[in-house]
This record gives C-alpha cells, sequence and structure tokens, in this order.
C-alpha cells in the first residue's frame, strides 16, 4: 500500500472513529447504525453500509485521467432528482453532490458497459470526476442515502 493509500486509511480509520461513538448499532428496537458510501476507483466499485452490514455494492464509473475523482472524505450536501450539468449539458439522475467543484454520484448511460472498460481496458471512459451508475442503481442510492451520508473515496482497498 503506497504513502497516499495509507493516508487515505488513516482518514477512514478516524472518520469511523468519530462517528461510531454518536452510532447506535441495530439494538432491540431494530435500529440500524450510519450509513456511509465507500467508492474504491480502482476497482470501480460502490459499497453502501448501515452500521457493519453491507447494504448495497455497484459497479460504478469513475473520472478518466485528467478528470480524476478526488480521493477523501466528503458528504452528501446537496440532492437533485432531476439535474442537467451546466457545465457539460448531460443529464444526471438522481444527483448526490459531495464536492463544491460538482463531483456527484448519479445516473449515467451505459455505466455498467463503462465500469468494465475502465477497470480493466481503458481509463479514458470514465466520467468527468463524478461517480456513475445506472439510473436504477442511482434511484436506489438517492433514496437510501439521506443529505449527510458520509462519501469516502478511495484509490484501492485496504488490505485490512
Amino acid at each position: 500500500m503506497g504513502n497516499f493509500s495509507r493516508i487515505l486509511f488513516f482518514l477512514l480509520i478516524i472518520t469511523v472513529c468519530v462517528v461510531s461513538p454518536f452510532a447506535t448499532f441495530a439494538d432491540e428496537k431494530g435500529e440500524k447504525g450510519p450509513k456511509i458510501i465507500y467508492v474504491v476507483t480502482d476497482d470501480q466499485k460502490l459499497y453502501a453500509w448501515e452500521g457493519n452490514k453491507l447494504v448495497y455494492e455497484f459497479d460504478v464509473v469513475t473520472g478518466r485521467p485528467g478528470k480524476e475523482t478526488t480521493p477523501g472524505v466528503f458528504s452528501v450536501f446537496k440532492k437533485h432528482e432531476d439535474y442537467t450539468s451546466k457545465t457539460y449539458g448531460s443529464p444526471m439522475p438522481y444527483t448526490m453532490f459531495f464536492t463544491e467543484d460538482g463531483k456527484a454520484i448519479h445516473g449515467t448511460g451505459w455505466a455498467a458497459v463503462r465500469s468494465y472498460l475502465h477497470a480493466y481496458i481503458t481509463e479514458s471512459v470514465g466520467s468527468q470526476g463524478c461517480v456513475g451508475l445506472t439510473e436504477e442503481e442511482a434511484k436506489t442510492m438517492f433514496e437510501w442515502a439521506p443529505m449527510n451520508t458520509r462519501i469516502v473515496i478511495l484509490e484501492e482497498e485496504p488490505d485490512e
């Protein structure tokens, strides 16, 4: 694991430690823990966790060279069910913004095919830096994740 990945993993651990003391994991009332979304750009995967349970796993398409999806810890701060990019004019159904410069999780065309191509053949089919899902999967995430849901972008999965 490279130094940058170690730093991101360290940030991830801090995030979990800060969130965990305030979370109530599944108890006798059936309440669940916090919702967190992890995106692993090397694997082109999104993992949605609720407490200690993996709820969803989807293939995604992330940023291509020069328009990378930046690793870090973010939160959903704005949601639009039906949005069109002001920069590219592209439809972005079920958009959840997580950066001020317009990076978001949203539906996109040919997401599954582009995810495979990006992960295994060429990164040139990647996004403009957003995290793209099929429209159906984007709708699922949009409905599942409330405002302020934590989003952690990693280049690679931690070894542990």
